[in-house]
């Protein structure tokens, strides 16, 4: 990697919280983490859902349906002793990879990415809300969200607008 390529990289920018449940979900189908965000926050009592696609990847499901990186936020404020529980709750459902969980054991913070990585990790994008009550976990992520977004690359798009609609929907 030259000087040059590395300079066009991006200051990386995250939301860390110890009191709201965000779940990194690498390698999914879109589909099936929309589906587990809305049963799961149904059944656990979890308030609304946010499903954000955090990045793309090249690889496909068994059938042939691409896979990405998201991350799901749930509206319910909890402790940090739920949230644990429920981090090692969707590790065994499969949700969740083992190092996501396992770093929950030496930290007591989640920090989800809210600006883009580099021109290949554009901003996250938001794919699904789901409301169920309270929103006051997305509420919190979204207005850090707003302010951040567009900090870092000058060429970043798609970002304006997403902050109206979705504060506007949570409300």
């Amino acid at each position: 990697m030259s000087v040059k390529e590395d300079v066009e990289g991006n200051v990386v920018i995250g939301f860390s919280n110890n009191n709201i449940l965000m779940l990194d979900c690498d390698g999914k189908e879109e589909e099936e983490v929309i589906t587990f965000a809305r049963e799961y926050a149904k059944f656990h009592d979890l308030g609304s859902a946010l499903v954000i696609k955090t990045s793309e990847t090249k690889q496909l499901s068994l059938n042939l349906r691409p896979l990405a990186n998201y991350c799901i936020i749930f509206g319910r404020v909890l402790s940090w002793e739920e949230i644990k529980w429920h981090i090692q709750e969707a590790y065994r459902l499969g949700m969740v990879d083992e190092k996501f969980a396992e770093m929950r054991n030496y930290s007591n913070l989640i920090t989800i990415r809210v600006n883009a990585k580099n021109k290949e990790k554009p901003p996250p994008e938001f794919v699904h809300y789901f409301h169920n009550g309270d929103d006051t976990g997305i509420i919190e992520f979204l207005r850090f969200w707003s302010i951040c977004k567009e900090l870092g690359r000058k060429d970043d798009k798609n970002v304006n607008g997403q902050t109206r609609i979705l504060l506007r929907a949570v409300q």
